[in-house]
């Protein structure tokens, strides 16, 4: 089945999100501090990249972060994770055009925009669809693997879905070991897969309802449809608060997903086509006209 010949079915069940069960909770003993091991002296970038882009171990429990809007400069937003005393900088987005007319965001383990070789040279992507509604996570190609890799997908509203956010991530096994989408097509792409009905086995889905209300919140649950509600667990909230996100998430996301979905419904909120009638400024937007 040629790539997008089907829209992709909604992966949401008829449970509400609020009905899941809430983001786990974990013993002061038990707790992994994420933002102390990102604090942490690492050998080498590579280490740092492990930390952000590997599944979250459920010994972390719930992980706090949250997403901040560069007031100056190029369009640019920054993650921090905070789950001790104080947040630890885990990444920066830069959005840029790309050929096809919609956007990409280059993310980056620094503020600032490096092309240097070695040291802070890694760059993953967010590539997002012209008309807002898809996004593909990329890890950077010059990784550990030596191949192209998707990291995950977004879908947010679009046609058949509403308001609604399906969200397609590399399964996770109870190790930690997460299953690889090499990508040297297009059609070896996860979004491609999902939509030939191909390799599901290997996609754990995640769902909720999208919103771009000052101080809303988004809620997914792991689970797709069929699932039964005792099954299903919140994993991911969103709660926005002017140019801010504040973040949790838990197993199975890493942080570079939770940062990406959160990318995909700022940009989504911002760019997306809406009647001439409703204001632009939404969910995240900085209180200064958007870039070009």
């Amino acid at each position: 089945m040629a790539a997008g010949a089907t829209r992709p079915r909604p992966v949401a069940s008829s449970v509400p999100a609020a009905e899941a069960p809430p983001l786990p909770e974990l013993s002061e003993e038990r707790k992994v501090d994420l933002a102390e091991l990102l604090r942490a002296p690492q050998p080498d970038d590579a280490a740092t990249v492990e930390l952000l882009l590997n599944p979250t171990p459920d010994s972390a429990g719930a992980v706090t972060a949250m997403m901040e809007t560069a007031r100056a400069g190029p369009p640019r937003y920054d993650c921090f994770i905070s789950t001790g005393v104080a947040p630890a900088f885990a990444f920066s987005a830069f959005r840029h055009r790309n050929a096809e007319g919609g956007f990409q965001y280059d993310v980056r383990l620094t503020p600032t925009e490096s092309s240097r070789v070695g040291t802070n040279s890694f760059c993953a992507q967010l590539k997002c669809s012209a008309d807002c509604t898809r996004y593909t996570l990329c890890d950077d190609p010059s990784n550990f693997y030596s191949y192209p890799r998707e990291l995950g997908a977004v879908f947010v509203g679009g046609a058949g879905l509403g308001n609604r956010i399906s969200v397609l991530v590399p399964r996770v096994l109870p190790s930690g070991a997460a299953a690889q989408f090499r990508v040297l097509r297009p059609e070896d792409g996860i979004i491609s897969r999902f939509l030939a009905g191909q390799a599901r086995e290997h996609i754990m889905t995640l769902s909720g309802m999208w919103t771009s209300k000052e101080g809303g919140t988004v809620e997914l649950t792991l689970g797709g449809e069929g699932t039964a509600a005792s099954q299903r667990r919140t994993v991911f909230r969103a709660t926005q608060s002017s140019s801010t996100l504040s973040l949790q998430y838990s197993s199975p996301l890493s942080c570079f997903q939770a940062f990406c979905i959160a990318l995909s419904l700022v940009h989504h909120a911002q760019h997306r086509r809406r009647p001439s009638s409703e204001p632009r400024r939404a969910y995240g937007s900085p209180r200064r006209p958007p870039p070009p």
